[in-house]
């Protein structure tokens, strides 16, 4: 469907890259997997829209979510007449497109009883993660962009108007009806860290972190010219392609453990890097960059961000940003706040983190390598693909990307 001629057109109609992560696929593949079941289905909802149907009676879905659907247009704000098509789904089975700030009446009385909560509670619809990922770090004014990186990771930043790249790298989700967030979500952030403490150092046993980011630390910046390419669940962004692998290139006889680990963690941040150079590539502004995550407890890997973003990184001061900008989103649909622009200055920064030269420049000496390699083994990860059915199976993933 993305090599497809109108893969790209798609994209860019309705935000959200042909990828299996989206809905869009997913239901052309249960159409071609399970056609029974695919014909039985009255109504696709998603896990949200089935709560709120169950809690208040409503069968509803947000500007947010379905912006990451693949089946709204986000010009329009309404459901793409082309993408229910190749979908094989009528508007019809679809909930109803409401703003992320509608407030639902109430609560059902089985559930006002069970939670014990009021009848009468307002219920505001809210919008996705990432959005208010952005929302909750206070990453709201053009130019300010929300880094993460848990077992996932991800960048984006906050514009005004909806766009896609021309080279289709990057996602375009809604927050409010005036707001919307550019960026792109990688597949392997923590979970790399996690496999390098498995797979490489698995005497150190479980909670290894600490162990694992001492031992990169006794490799120089660049890993002595060992590049990973951090593919161990496939990739999202910039590539949005279910193809690659992890590999290792330029191993020699010299490096060690900690080279391989530190070069893991590099190719977390230079993966990253790249979706940044998306984000610019659709003609955005990035003049400041705050993180969170659980990857923020580390001072290297804080630096190691830094080094190959190549630029000032900021860390707030609470890490819990999307149920921050929930909290946020709730407070502006009950008229409890003017906008949500006030979190610009509700979020205290506790560090800010600048590069060292010497190391952002040999990142940005390594990062068009690490891009030409995905490139390179596109044709090698094809030939995999097509041997995998003949090949015994490969182990499973230890935790599913968030």
């Amino acid at each position: 469907m993305r090599a497809a001629r109108s893969g790209l057109a798609l994209h860019r109609r309705t935000g959200t890259p042909v990828h299996p992560m989206a809905p869009l696929p997913k239901l052309v593949w249960f159409a071609e997997q399970e056609p029974k079941l695919f014909g039985r289905a009255a109504h696709w909802v998603g896990i949200k829209d089935h709560v709120l149907l169950r809690l208040c009676g409503a069968l509803v879905t947000d500007h947010s979510v379905a912006s990451a659907s693949g089946l709204m247009d986000i010009q329009t704000r309404a459901w793409d007449a082309e993408a229910l098509r190749i979908a094989g789904i009528t508007e019809e089975q679809l909930p109803q497109l409401v703003a992320t700030t509608t407030v639902l009446p109430g609560l059902a009385a089985e559930y006002a009883a069970a939670t014990g909560l009021p009848a009468d509670t307002p219920v505001v619809v809210g919008a996705g993660d990432g959005p208010l990922a952005n929302l909750g770090l206070g990453a709201v004014r053009p130019g300010v962009v929300a880094c993460s990186i848990g077992t996932s990771g991800a960048m984006r930043v906050m514009v005004e108007r909806p766009a896609v790249d021309p080279l289709g790298g990057v996602f375009c989700y809604a927050l409010t009806e005036d707001r919307w967030v550019v960026g792109g979500a990688i597949n392997n952030g923590g979970i790399v860290l996690q496999w390098a403490g498995d797979a490489l150092a698995p005497e150190l046993g479980e909670d290894s972190e600490e162990e694992l980011l001492a031992l990169a630390a006794r490799a120089p910046v660049g890993s002595g010219g060992l590049v990973m390419l951090p593919y161990l669940l496939s990739e999202r962004a910039p590539h949005w392609s279910a193809l690659p692998r992890g590999a290792y290139v330029g191993l020699t006889h010299g490096h060690r453990r900690e080279h391989l680990v530190r070069a893991a963690l590099e190719g977390v941040c230079q993966q990253l890097a790249l979706v940044l150079a998306s984000v610019r590539s659709a003609g955005n502004e990035v003049r400041e960059v705050r993180a969170s995550g659980g990857f923020a407890r580390s001072p290297l890997w804080r630096q190691m961000l830094a080094d190959a973003l190549g630029m000032p990184v900021r860390f707030p001061a609470g890490h819990e940003g999307s149920s921050f900008g929930a909290a946020l989103l709730g407070m502006q649909a009950l008229g409890l706040i003017a906008s949500v622009d006030v979190t610009a200055d509700l979020v205290r920064i506790d560090e800010t983190v600048r590069p060292d030269p010497a190391a952002a420049a040999t990142y940005a000496a390594l990062l068009p390598v690490h891009a030409e390699l995905y490139e390179a083994l596109v044709p090698t990860f094809t030939s995999l693909r097509r041997l995998a059915p003949n090949l015994p199976p490969e182990p499973p993933p230890t935790a599913p990307p968030m």
